[in-house]
């Protein structure tokens, strides 16, 4: 099993317009890059939302459950499309392909609520900095549909991303290294800030 565990939030002057903490864990299995659960709490200023997600027998179920009353109790429900990763799993599954310039790699990962067909493109290596130092990485260009599951898995826009960029180290680590995105209110990037080998 690989585990990995994040936390996040909005802060600055975003902050002042949405406020938002959140906290990730994952796990999932290797060789396969399939999920094995995870966990993501997201606390916002008027509600807190948590979703969890388990794979078993090569299928995921998830369960989304929310603070804001009135709701209704959270059932667990099976994921229509198969095969689908968590976004943990389905990044690994990603950095796990060739990318070699020209190299195109799919795949439905389902981050909780919807599931989305993932699709990236390696557009080659270039250098850039970040924590401190120029390293060689790849470069990829990334594009997300919803799979709309209500109308036979048909392919629609998301409506909230546009475009994205990303940045992994171009070594064994595939370490990432920087995300860009365009979505439906602005910008949003991540950046390596320190990485220390084990």
């Amino acid at each position: 099993m690989v585990c990995l565990n994040v936390i996040g939030g909005t802060y600055g002057t975003v902050r002042l317009l949405y406020q938002l903490d959140a906290m990730f864990m994952s796990l999932y299995r290797q060789p396969d890059f399939q999920t094995h659960r995870s966990d993501l709490v997201e606390i916002y200023s008027d509600r807190t939302l948590t979703t969890s997600i388990v794979g078993a027998l090569g299928e995921l179920w998830s369960l989304s459950d929310s603070t804001r009353q009135g709701k209704s109790p959270a059932k667990w429900r099976r994921v229509k499309v198969v095969p689908a990763r968590d976004l943990f799993a389905g990044m690994f599954f990603i950095r796990s392909q060739r990318l070699l310039a020209g190299d195109e790699i799919s795949t439905v990962i389902f981050p909780g609520g919807a599931p989305f067909l993932v699709r990236v493109k390696s557009l080659g290596t270039e250098p850039i900095d970040v924590a401190g130092q120029t390293r060689d990485a790849i470069k990829i260009d990334l594009a997300i549909q919803r799979v709309n599951v209500k109308k036979g898995n048909i392919l629609e826009p998301h409506d909230k991303f546009e475009s994205g960029k990303i940045w992994i180290s171009n070594d064994s680590d595939r370490i990432p290294l920087r995300a860009e995105v365009n979505i439906f209110v602005g910008y949003v990037f991540a950046e390596l800030v320190s990485f220390e080998k084990q």
